[in-house]
């Protein structure tokens, strides 16, 4: 099985050739292709272009799970969200450090929705691979989520796979969560509610694990008003560079 990566390298000519400190950007589920040879919001973002300009290497993989590669693909993580997803990223930065790119001690990982829950499930599953995570509007445990969504992928009801919702749910796997976590989420959310970061503070709280929130009283799935938008991107920029540090500039 082959997945499709897209990797945006810094200008050699002022950072040198690498390797450079790595940043993840990801959404990883159902719907969505975020790697194409073609120009579009999934593959210019801005986000993604200011990183690099910044001397950062930036890392996009569409998992298995992603869209528009086949029902086989696609419907591998059926009752079992949160699994090969993070399998898949983790492959990504692997190939990534071993092609001289990635700094191994220096990769962090974004997302948002369902790419937020992707982001903490890395950290919380492979802290060994991810330094740091900011994890936007996550949904944290798949019981509270829309059931005409949900029950399509873990396979039934959480009463009837109960087991399913328990591992796919970032709360099972805190304990062995390192790192630096930065949640992010719109206190008006109508569509992943604010209580699924509330229940993985609550989480990290309880297992004694540091965290950081970031909270928008008046937006809802994501930052809609210019100086919200722009006190987010300057807010995440911030966290992942005080945890991956700079790329130094040659001489």
């Amino acid at each position: 099985m082959s997945l499709s990566v897209a990797l945006y390298a810094p200008d050699e000519t002022l950072f040198g050739p690498g390797p450079y400190p790595a940043v993840v950007s990801c959404y990883g589920g159902p719907h969505v292709q975020f790697v194409q040879n073609a120009w579009g919001s999934a593959t210019a973002d801005m986000r993604s272009q200011f990183f690099r300009s910044q001397g950062y290497l930036v890392i996009k993989v569409d998992n298995r799970g992603s869209d528009r590669r086949g029902l086989a693909f696609e419907t591998a993580i059926l009752g079992a969200m949160g699994s090969l997803e993070v399998d898949d990223q983790v492959a990504a930065v692997q190939y990534a450090v071993s092609r001289g790119l990635a700094d191994a001690g220096r990769v962090g990982i974004y997302g948002w929705s369902y790419g937020g829950y992707l982001s903490a499930m890395c950290l919380a599953k492979r802290s060994d691979v991810f330094r740091c995570a900011v994890a936007g509007a996550p949904v944290t445990s798949w019981d509270g989520y829309d059931t005409h969504y949900t029950e399509r992928y873990q396979g039934g009801t959480p009463s009837s796979v109960p087991e399913a919702y328990a591992a796919s749910s970032v709360m099972s796997h805190v304990g062995g969560l390192e790192g630096a976590l930065l949640l992010v989420h719109g206190l008006v959310d109508e569509n992943v509610h604010f209580r699924h970061t509330a229940r993985l503070a609550q989480a990290m709280v309880e297992a004694q694990k540091s965290h950081e929130l970031l909270a928008f009283p008046n937006e809802r799935h994501s930052p809609r008003s210019l100086k919200d938008r722009t006190f987010m991107e300057k807010q995440v920029f911030s966290f992942l560079a005080r945890w991956l540090g700079p790329h130094p500039t040659p001489p």
